[in-house]
């Protein structure tokens, strides 16, 4: 059946991002795909899109750590 699925779900945009992030492995590629969706369908978003797929897989901030303290 050939009309299944959305096929505005995920932007243009974004498949050429996943692609070429996954650069033509179909296993990271599918991985990628259903994290998005994951947080997508977590935070009701109505479509997956490059400011996803910033959010998921950009490290989140790391704190600094502090010099100790120089003991004379």
């Amino acid at each position: 059946c050939t009309s299944a699925g959305n096929a505005a779900l995920m932007s243009e945009p974004l498949q050429h991002t996943l692609c070429d992030h996954a650069a033509g492995n179909y296993r990271i590629l599918v991985t990628l795909a259903a994290e998005l969706l994951a947080v997508a369908a977590q935070h009701e978003r109505p479509q997956l899109d490059e400011a996803l797929f910033l959010e998921v897989v950009t490290p989140p901030p790391t704190a600094r750590p502090r010099r100790a303290a120089l003991s004379r």
